[in-house]
Formats: C-alpha cells, structure tokens, sequence
C-alpha cells in the first residue's frame, strides 16, 4: 500500500474527521481535507486545508472521500471522478437516484474504483455470520432479521440533533438511509439474491422535533425463499443491533453490545464465537486498508456503485 499518494477528505464532520484520524494513523502522510464550514478545524490548526474545489485542484488526488451530507454525495463524487480520483463514498452514497447514471458512467470510463462506507461488513462477528453460512453448516436458510435502534439526541455529543442532516428530509436524513447498513447487510448476507417482491413502511412518532422518519420496518422475499426483515429507528434509549439467522439446522444470534455468535437449537444454545473489547473503530480501519487495496490492484471492491445503487434503489422506495 502506498503511504504517499495524495487523498482528499471532502466534508470534514464526524465521519470525516474518523476518516482522517485513521487515514494519518495508518501512515499516510498526504491528506488534505476541504469544509466549507472553519469551525471544523478548530482542533486541527496544523491540517492541510484546501481553499476551493474544481477539477484542476482535485485532479492532484489519486482518492477523494466524500463525507459531506448525503444530499451533496452525488455533486461532490461527480466532479472527484470527472477529475479521475478513486472514490470512497460515505453511506448512503445519495438521497435520490438523480445524478446517478452520470457518476457511473464517468468511473466506468475512467476506470475508477469506488467504495461505499460498509463499515458493518468488517466487523469480525458479521464476517464470521457469512462464512458460516457460505460453508453450508447452517442448511437451507430461511429468513435474516437485521434491527438497528438509538435514540437520535444520543447520536453526537455536543449537537443540537434538530440541526443535523439526520433531521432534514432535503438533506437526505431519516432512519431508513441513516441505516441503510442494515439493508445492505441482509442483501450482503443474502449473496444479493434477486428479490421477488417488498414492502417499507416507515413513520414518525412524533416524540422528535424532526422532519424526517424515526422508524422503518422493511420486508423482502428473495428469489431463493430467504425472508429478509429489517427494523430500525431513532427512539430507542439504549443502544441496539442485532441479527438473527434462521436455518435449517438452528439459528444464529448476534447482538452488538456482547459480540457472541449463538448457535440456537432446541436442546442447546452454542456460542460458536466471542469477541471481547472490540475496538469499534477497528472496522474503519480495516475499511480504509481494503480499499487502498483494491485501489493498488486495479479491482473493484465488493461495494461499488452497481450495489449500492441496487440497495439505494429499495430504501427509497417506501410509504
């Protein structure tokens, strides 16, 4: 991996600033960071800032993140890959289809790798849930149930969650995009099997001062019998996520706040994997060094554009 090509972090909040951290962590030495806004560098004095974005500043950059509000992805990826940078895309990679045809055809022209953040997918008690279904010791499958809940005003210390993206619907905000890692963990652990029919329902409880819904319910029946739930929101007050497997020969379990796999059957539950103290943060980490990878050697990653948009292509279709 080569430490000093030049990347560029455009939009520098939470995510963004992790991005950052680690990015230098790893060993790169090269980063600069554009944000309109300054008050975003006021614990970074001695960052490397740059003033303006066009297509000659940008085209100095061999990889361009993209972590500003999802409703400015799509503008900001366009002119990075106009400009032939290598694309990381924060989740969701946008609110709206709109924009689309033109990115991807521009990184299919250019021959540009993309990855959109699916940071979930690197945690090792998920990785472990898709090699042991791959491998056959659980049977048929029979449905994936993904939940995902915390309570919105939880989110980020320190800021008003009203005037955050999550809050405003012309911003891309809303549970079901705010979450759209669970939906593309069932299609991932699904092998991405067509899907026959669905259905999202969504509402807003009131209890929150924002625009947008603070909870989802999303089903899907896939080509290959799989019923696939996902169920999240903004409400709850402890922090939840979880998965469960159903197969032929048991279930497996997951729960985010004690990282055991279970093997559930009816005489017995099994703990076929534990991970304890693990460093969230990890998973960014291992994200970041899968991509400069693919990028070193010219091949698309397991979530380029094609599958984001597939998965986009559901999570904005809902009532």
């Amino acid at each position: 991996m080569d430490k000093k090509l030049k990347i560029l972090i455009i939009g520098f909040g939470s995510i963004g600033k992790r991005h950052y951290q680690n990015l230098t962590a790893l060993g790169f030495g090269e980063v600069f960071v554009y944000d309109e806004n300054e008050s975003s560098f006021k614990d970074y004095p001695k960052i490397a800032k740059m003033e303006n974005l066009s297509s000659e500043t940008v085209k100095v950059f061999k990889a361009v993140f993209i972590c500003t509000p999802t409703s400015l992805h799509l503008q900001h990826a366009t002119l990075a890959a106009k400009a032939g940078c290598h694309l990381f895309i924060e989740k969701p990679v946008s609110h709206s289809l709109d924009g689309f045809a033109e990115l991807e055809n521009v990184c299919k022209e250019k021959k540009l790798i993309t990855l959109i953040g699916s940071n979930m997918r690197f945690h090792p008690a998920l990785a472990f849930i898709k090699n042991y279904i791959e491998s056959g010791k659980l049977g048929k499958i029979f449905g994936i149930t993904h939940e995902f809940g915390y309570y919105l005003p939880y989110w980020r210390e320190g800021q008003d969650y009203r005037k955050n993206y999550a809050a405003k619907k012309a911003l891309g905000g809303g549970i079901i995009l705010d979450d759209i890692h669970e939906f593309d963990l069932l299609f991932w652990l699904n092998d991405f099997s067509e899907v026959l029919k669905h259905k999202i329902i969504s509402g807003r409880s009131g209890s929150l001062e924002i625009e947008t819904e603070d909870q989802a319910v999303g089903t899907f029946l896939f080509k290959n019998g799989v019923l696939g739930t996902v169920r999240c929101d903004y409400l709850s007050k402890k922090y939840r996520r979880n998965c469960l497997v159903l197969g032929e020969a048991g279930s497996l379990y997951w729960d985010f706040n004690d990282n055991d796999v279970w093997l559930l059957t009816k005489d017995k539950a099994e703990k076929l994997f534990s991970i304890k103290n693990y460093d969230t943060n990890q998973m960014y980490k291992d994200e970041l060094q899968y991509f400069f990878d693919r990028v070193e050697k010219g091949e698309e990653t397991f979530n380029d554009l094609s599958r984001a948009k597939l998965v986009l292509s559901y999570c904005l279709n809902y009532d």
